[in-house]
């Protein structure tokens, strides 16, 4: 079984996410069609400053909602991408973070792809010795970081404009900074809380067995 952070194809999310997931799409959905029949009803009435209104509505509901499945889809993209090369290991997936680009370079590695701020989609596979990490469409992980007593830890990190909750891992030579993404759209706001404990313990290998993965 393929253990991903977001859902592979094929894979059910579990009912409280999947909910969650349809009430935003629902709300979404709602306001704009709200938004719709306001401007048809102001156009017709010739109300012209009230019609503005609504198309900037309308707009921005438009930007939102392809930002927010553009976001979802590249994490799971990322995930199922390092899964494909590494069946049956855990995948967890994630945002790097603006230490990342110049931790690749201090490790000779590319970092095509990510932005200087952070935000970029990237997936940590765990391997029985190693933790491989991996970007989008990579065909093998950028670089590794060997799996030591203690070497994977919580602290701040500096992702967009403030620092917030993160996932290290170091082993004296290299290491890896994430945001962990099992959550995407919480995730892309920085809104981590519990999933950091959790990338933390998938990372050590100390999460339960069954537990890896699913999304929360």
């Amino acid at each position: 079984m393929v253990r991903v952070g977001p859902a592979a194809d094929g894979e059910v999310l579990p009912v409280n996410a999947s909910s969650k997931r349809t009430l935003y799409v629902v709300v979404l959905v709602v306001i704009a069609l709200w938004s719709a029949v306001r401007l048809t009803v102001d156009l017709r009435a010739g109300r012209s400053d009230a019609a503005t209104l609504w198309i900037a509505l309308l707009v921005v509901l438009v930007i939102v909602a392809v930002t927010l499945a553009v976001v979802t889809r590249r994490v799971a993209a990322c995930a199922a991408n390092a899964a494909r090369f590494r069946p049956g290991a855990v995948v967890v997936p994630g945002f790097t973070t603006a230490e990342m680009p110049d931790i690749a370079r201090h490790q000779g590695a590319s970092g095509r792809g990510w932005l200087p701020m952070g935000g970029s989609p990237l997936a940590v596979v765990v391997t029985p010795t190693e933790l491989e990490v991996w970007g989008r469409k990579d065909t093998g992980p950028r670089w590794v970081v060997q799996r030591t007593a203690g070497g994977v830890t919580a602290n701040g990190a500096v992702y967009g404009n403030r620092e917030v909750p993160a996932v290290w891992a170091h082993d004296g030579l290299a290491a890896v900074v994430l945001v962990p993404a099992y959550r995407p759209l919480r995730a892309a706001a920085g809104m981590v809380a519990g999933d950091v404990d959790r990338a933390v313990a998938e990372l050590s290998g100390a999460a339960p067995h069954g537990h890896h993965g699913a999304p929360g």
